[in-house]
């Protein structure tokens, strides 16, 4: 069930995105980003992906647009099969960062961040078209005056397109 031995580079990005802001019916949200990604001739593959959430169309009294950004993420992942490849990974990051605007004591400090992903693809020759689900979530520490209070959580998915090379 594992790869069939090739090696596998993988460059995805977000062709869609789907989430939603509690309470804001004239907010948009779009996912930006990228994962990129090595998988080894026995399945196993590591990689690197980062996700940013824009939000706009935010109500006057909230302020302007505002983004959610997961920062760097390790991710690790096994692909099954050989023309037609099907992924499952996992990834784990510690810095992300938001401009929403808070008070000049409250604060909003990244803790860390997640994602989850599924994924297709079908190899042409030396080249792969790929299909991905991926999910993403970001956790921040509220605080006031540098005292952590509670805990402000947001998440977002998304569709990924991506091209693919085997060697």
């Amino acid at each position: 069930f594992s790869a069939d031995d090739p090696s596998r580079a993988r460059l995805y990005i977000p062709a869609s995105t789907n989430a939603e802001v509690s309470g804001c019916v004239t907010c948009e949200i779009k996912a930006s980003g990228y994962s990129a990604r090595y998988i080894f001739g026995n399945g196993f593959g590591l990689g690197l992906a980062s996700s940013k959430a824009t939000v706009t169309g935010s109500p006057a009294e909230i302020g302007s647009d505002y983004s959610y950004d997961s920062g760097p993420m390790i991710d690790i992942g096994y692909t099954f099969g050989s023309d037609f490849t099907f992924t499952v990974g996992y990834g784990v990051g510690s810095s992300p960062t938001t401009d929403v605007k808070t008070s000049e004591i409250l604060k909003l400090e990244g803790k860390s961040a997640a994602n989850f992903f599924l994924g297709l693809g079908y190899s042409f020759g030396i080249y792969e078209v790929l299909l991905a689900l991926r999910s993403v979530s970001t956790t921040y520490d509220v605080t006031l005056g540098g005292t952590p209070i509670s805990q402000v959580d947001s998440t977002w998915a998304t569709t990924d397109i991506g091209i693919g090379f085997t060697f």
